[in-house]
């Protein structure tokens, strides 16, 4: 689709005859076709306007002639109009899913007389398409490739801009900086365990202690630090090409002060202890010596007392 459109002042003649504008015929001809044209009037300039259909066959450049006709005088007046078809470059990403490892072709074409850009593609002499080999790794999922046409038409240069995203299944991974080893936390403190597994479809993570019942420490959810979640745990990733597991350690610190208050009772109650043993144990030697003198006392006399 294009449109034309022409404003003449009008020369003195009209100007002066401005009473008689709305009697003023107005044609528009592309090269030897008479186009249907609509006429808005001002007070002393009027503007023609009129759209056509242009196809295929009639690209390039071609004649405009605006004539205005009031009475037996005419004015008219040549312009230059180009028709062209820019469409936009088709990017062909082939296939566009795949698993890692897999090579994809990526291919830009456009139109005749258009010079494309391809991201990524080796340099090349310049032409209407582009295309290189790529072996997906997990680094390219997500990716986005543009591809990029110029046309030059009547001296202006037209661009458009394709693009396409790259979809990489891999997965799942566990690595030390998604998923750190220890983690050492305070007695108290609120604190979150961070275990992230990389692949797509996004993998699911599950941390369960090691041995004993299994019980499972949350993951990106914050609680309440205790000492009971001390251990290691086995963090386990399930994904598009199965599993892996790392296992991670937590250390929950105590407070210093109750450990010595902890280790003063603990020596208190040990000491009160001993006393207590150490002073039954007097008491009852001290009853055994009382008996035992009694007794000798109570013999003695027996023997020195006459028959």
């Amino acid at each position: 689709m294009a449109s034309s459109a022409a404003r003449l002042p009008l020369p003195a003649l009209f100007a002066l005859l401005g009473a008689l504008l709305p009697e003023a015929q107005v044609h528009l001809v592309l090269e030897d076709h008479r186009l249907e044209t609509t006429v808005e009037y001002n007070k002393d300039s009027l503007l023609a306007t009129a759209y056509i259909k242009a196809n295929t066959e009639e690209e390039g450049t071609q004649q405009l002639t605006c004539t205005v006709t009031l009475g037996n005088q005419s004015q008219w007046t040549l312009e230059n109009v180009t028709i062209y078809s820019f469409p936009a470059p088709i990017l062909t990403l082939s296939p566009p899913n795949v698993s890692e490892g897999t090579v994809v072709s990526v291919e830009c074409k456009a139109c005749a007389g258009a010079v494309v850009t391809l991201q990524g593609a080796p340099a090349g002499p310049p032409g209407p398409s582009a295309q290189f080999l790529l072996n997906a790794t997990s680094n390219d999922d997500g990716r986005i490739f543009l591809c990029s046409a110029a046309l030059e038409v009547a001296g202006t240069v037209l661009r458009k801009n394709t693009t396409q995203e790259l979809r990489v299944l891999y997965g799942p991974r566990l690595e030390e900086s998604d998923c750190p080893r220890n983690w050492t936390w305070q007695e108290g403190s609120q604190e979150t365990l961070k275990c992230e597994a990389r692949g797509n479809p996004p993998p699911k993570v599950v941390c369960r202690r090691k041995g004993g019942n299994g019980s499972s420490l949350p993951i990106r959810k914050q609680i309440l630090v205790k000492r009971q979640i001390s251990g290691t745990y086995m963090c386990q990733a399930m994904g598009f090409q199965g599993e892996v597991t790392r296992e991670v350690v937590v250390n929950v610190t105590y407070n210093s002060n109750q450990v010595v208050t902890i280790i003063l009772v603990a020596a208190a109650v040990t000491l009160i202890s001993v006393c207590t043993a150490a002073y039954l144990y007097n008491r009852q030697r001290k009853i055994r010596e009382y008996k035992l003198q009694k007794a000798r006392e109570a013999n003695a006399m027996k023997l020195n007392t006459p028959p």
